[in-house]
């Protein structure tokens, strides 16, 4: 995994803090967006129109949502 990684999350999320975790151990650098919930950004509601949730992993421009199969695409 290389490139531009965006991560958009929530700091309290438990499914965010895994992604953060897998990132951390394969070593991917990434840029943290911080969601406000009650406010979500345009490139959320962008990256994740159907379910408006974090979190959302953000691969060249790709969105990969839901934190289980964001955790395959960071293992594979």
């Amino acid at each position: 995994m290389a490139d531009e990684v965006v991560l958009l999350d929530f700091w309290p999320s438990p499914f965010g803090m895994r992604l953060r975790i897998a990132l951390a151990e394969k070593g991917v650098k990434y840029e943290y967006k911080d969601e406000d919930l009650r406010n979500k950004s345009p490139l959320l509601l962008q990256s994740n129109p159907v379910h408006k949730k974090i979190p959302v992993l953000i691969h060249n421009g790709k969105p990969v949502c839901e934190s289980v199969i964001a955790l395959q695409y960071i293992d594979e």
